[in-house]
């Protein structure tokens, strides 16, 4: 059977020509907080047969069966039905005694289980974008115009829940073959206008998976760039997409791609791209590199809206950025090394903490306004290289004293 099909189609691609079978059946790697486990297929197959029951049609859509078909590893499961999303989520709950965390429209839910596994219902549903930018208005759809609402083909298959065709695919827009062929497409011409935010997730996707966009995507994609649709975005929407490139494994890998597509006010005019960014490892290191790397650091940061808990290393090394001297109480391990790759050629005296306090200098004879004249000047100066010792921050002290 040929992978793409006539539009009316629901296409059933055998799933054994796409992955290995290494046991009876199927197993996939699933990405829970405390690592990496393998997770039998039982409890989906369970769904399945608690849909069909139901007279539901069930499918895992999206992420999933993209890194399922590229034999990657998935940090969760998106479940999608066509009607009614409940008996399944109270499956969960009674059998399995999961958690749920239900949001407002179309049986969204996410069941979260014991060892920390999580599974995302939601019922089938269809877009419609009144203008460009805009939150769409969403209603109940068919899975034939639930996947054709998402980004890219390589996210619009679906693989069957139901006892009778249980994870065969179902692929109605060359998923499978764009997918084959390590390309990144749009499913149609206005996706970039209707919403923005696909611009960044064309090159979060391309980096992640080594793919490439398809050459009328990326038509698309600087045509996009020139009618500036990313201005269009809400600070917060932008910055959640910022911050999503910056949890990528290697987010070099995007930047390198910003470079090459000159997409740079998607992020900041002028916007500079980190170096070895990737060495650092949690979203406060990274974000706290990103902004500090600018030239206006202050400026750009006023453009995100960053959760606060996010900001404190961020202001930190801003502080010591825009100050100049040598810092009072030692730095952490981790600003410290911060520095060193935002500032290579700094001297090593300049992030120590200064050589001499306000104690020390109460005892050598300064009083008042004189205390912290004398420290911030030893703090200048050690910061610059020109003080290399406590004993020559002390004789400093002492002449910058009697000279009072």
């Amino acid at each position: 059977m040929a992978f793409g099909c006539a539009d009316s189609q629901i296409c059933v691609a055998p799933l054994a020509q796409w992955i290995e079978y290494r046991s009876s059946e199927p197993r996939m790697w699933v990405q829970v907080p405390h690592g990496v486990i393998t997770m039998s297929i039982k409890l989906l197959k369970e769904l399945g047969q608690v849909a069909d029951k139901h007279s539901l049609k069930i499918w895992a859509v999206g992420g999933f069966a993209r890194d399922f078909v590229l034999h990657k590893k998935t940090k969760d499961i998106d479940i999608c039905v066509e009607d009614d999303t409940a008996p399944l989520i109270n499956y969960c709950q009674k059998t399995k005694g999961a958690s749920v965390q239900k949001f407002n429209n179309f049986g969204t839910a996410r069941v979260i289980f014991k060892d920390g596994f999580k599974l995302d219902f939601v019922c089938c549903r269809k877009e419609i974008y009144p203008k460009p930018a805009a939150l769409p208005v969403v209603s109940k759809a068919t899975i034939k115009e639930d996947l054709f609402r998402r980004d890219f083909t390589c996210n619009a298959l679906a693989l069957s829940l139901l006892p009778d065709e249980f994870f065969k695919v179902y692929d109605l827009y060359n998923s499978l073959k764009d997918i084959k062929n390590k390309k990144v497409s749009v499913l149609h011409a206005k996706s970039f206008e209707d919403d923005p935010t696909r611009l960044y997730r064309a090159l979060r996707f391309a980096a992640r998976l080594n793919f490439k966009l398809s050459k009328d995507t990326e038509k698309l994609f600087k045509t996009a760039l020139q009618k500036k649709y990313a201005s269009l975005l809400s600070p917060v929407r932008k910055t959640n997409e910022i911050i999503k490139f910056l949890e990528e494994n290697k987010p070099s890998k995007v930047f390198n791609l910003i470079k090459k597509y000159k997409a740079q006010n998607l992020i900041y005019p002028n916007f500079k791209a980190p170096k070895n960014i990737d060495k650092f490892k949690t979203l406060e290191e990274r974000f706290a590199l990103l902004i500090l790397t600018q030239k206006a650091p202050e400026l750009f940061l006023k453009t995100l809206q960053m959760p606060k808990n996010n900001l404190a290393l961020t202001h930190n090394l801003l502080k010591f950025y825009n100050e100049k001297h040598s810092p009072y109480k030692a730095l952490t391990k981790q600003e410290i090394n911060l520095i060193k790759t935002l500032m290579p050629k700094i001297n090593k005296f300049a992030y120590l903490p200064c050589f001499i306090d306000g104690k020390t200098l109460q005892k050598m004879g300064a009083k008042g306004a004189k205390i912290s004249e004398v420290l911030n000047k030893i703090a200048v100066a050690q910061f610059a290289g020109k003080i290399k010792t406590k004993r020559a921050a002390e004789t400093l002290a002492l002449k910058m004293i009697k000279e009072n």
